[in-house]
């Protein structure tokens, strides 16, 4: 089952990649890597290039070989002395194929084929092994292996030692796919629940991504650099695609796509090696479909507008520089000053997706802080909010110490020693009795922190 399942995912991770590249590149071109002796053949793996491609031929016959494509020549492989073998993926210069074939006494092993040569692998201790993933260099191969007790185990193999890499308590683990460096690895290990989880492999370390509120996740596809992982995850009883980042496991469904009506994704089988785009397979209501999907994930900004009410205020409000925070978490992550318009509109370009929370600080002003913002692949508009006067001194409340201000510099002209434009409350160029007003009457008022 575990095979078929990885089958699956690369068949479909193919088709939308080749999808991509036709799409990119408005190439109207297509070949057919022609068979083995008449069989059909699948192809699972491609190099960066596109000029090698991996992948299987199969017949009632003969069951499956593993080939290598390249210069419009498809090659058997060979095997491990038995007679099937399959190639699942291949380095970023096509020069180093992994899979697994038959041995002479029957047994799957992984292999690692260079130059001609197909190398056993060899297990962890059981009696069969399956690379399923390899480094950009061809270095490092990860895949599963049978250990002493004859349990299926996530493995990392590198200048001929192959390391269990264990599992999260559980009884089974498989490693799916290696960052371009080949320090990270992710995959899928059971826990002591006996649940399924998607891991994430480093410096010895599995960690479990989680789920999407359900009980079981899947990694299937890492970028290059290890920081963004793809697979799938229940949310609650459903399969839904997830992209997992920082900690963070997000279903696509919900961040990223804009799907319509029933259509949903389903699973995401891989990854380009710049994170941007992720592949899989999901259900097209428009068809009545299970189909194969491309999704483009950015980089995509998009902007968050409204109109801030700068109350009591007569004067040019486009002359009054606003301190805007974008924060997640109560952290934020940009800080800068924008201005109105004329009636009062702002226009925050180049947020990414995700939720923020909106402050807003104007000299004068308190504080106030628009909160659960999302930013779901398309602009948000409407984040409007209004902004009590008073704070002459700038410690986002309306105190004693504002009045006193206010006193100092009450009648006062600009250009005259105790101007204080702070204290102008209404923007009518003097400190009157009128901004006197607007203080008494928020007196006591704390802005949002």
């Amino acid at each position: 089952m575990k095979q078929s399942t990885h089958l699956c995912a690369n068949m479909l991770t193919n088709i939308a990649v080749m999808l991509f590249f036709a799409a990119a590149t408005y190439a109207q071109s297509l070949t057919w890597l022609g068979t083995l002796s008449g069989t059909p053949t699948y192809a699972y793996g491609v190099s960066v290039d596109g000029s090698v491609v991996v992948g299987e031929a199969y017949s009632a016959a003969t069951g499956s070989r593993a080939f290598r494509w390249e210069n419009g020549a498809i090659r058997d492989l060979g095997s491990l002395g038995g007679l099937q073998a399959s190639a699942h993926s291949v380095s970023a210069d096509g020069n180093v194929v992994v899979g697994w074939s038959y041995t002479t006494v029957g047994r799957q092993r992984a292999f690692r084929w260079e130059n001609g040569v197909m190398r056993d692998l060899g297990t962890l201790g059981g009696d069969e092994s399956h690379a399923l993933g390899v480094s950009a260099n061809g270095q490092v191969v990860v895949g599963w292996a049978r250990n002493v007790a004859a349990r299926q185990s996530a493995f990392r193999w590198e200048n001929g030692v192959m390391r269990d890499l264990g599992t999260l308590g559980g009884d089974f683990s498989q490693a799916n796919a290696v960052s371009a460096n080949g320090q990270v690895v992710v995959g899928v290990a059971r826990n002591a629940a006996r649940r399924d989880r998607a891991f994430r492999w480093e410096n010895g370390v599995m960690q479990d991504l989680g789920t999407l509120g359900g009980d079981e996740s899947h990694a299937l596809g890492v970028s290059a650099n290890g920081q963004v992982v793809v697979g799938w995850a229940q949310a609650g009883t459903q399969e839904r695609a997830f992209r997992w980042e920082n900690g963070v496991m997000q279903d696509l469904n919900q961040v990223y796509a804009q799907l319509v009506g029933r259509s949903v994704l389903l699973r995401a089988y891989a990854i380009s090696p710049d994170g941007r785009y992720i592949v899989g397979v999901g259900f097209n209501a428009s068809t009545g479909r299970n189909e194969a999907f491309l999704l483009d994930t950015g980089p995509r900004t998009f902007q968050i507008s409204g109109r801030l009410e700068l109350r009591d205020f007569g004067g040019d409000v486009t002359q009054v520089p606003i301190r805007m925070e974008l924060r997640q978490g109560g952290t934020p992550v940009r800080t800068e000053t924008i201005y109105l318009n004329a009636n009062g509109d702002y226009v925050i370009p180049n947020v990414e997706n995700g939720t923020y929370d909106l402050a807003f600080k104007a000299s004068h002003w308190l504080r106030v802080v628009v909160a659960g913002i999302k930013v779901r692949n398309a602009d948000v508009s409407g984040v409007d909010a209004s902004l009590t006067n008073g704070d002459i001194d700038g410690d986002n409340e309306v105190t004693l110490v504002d009045f006193g201000a206010l006193v100092v510099a009450f009648g006062s002209l600009p250009g005259d020693t105790m101007w204080n434009p702070e204290a102008d409350l209404d923007g009518d160029g003097e400190v009157t009795l009128l901004d006197f007003g607007i203080l008494v009457r928020n007196f006591g008022t704390v802005g949002d922190e």
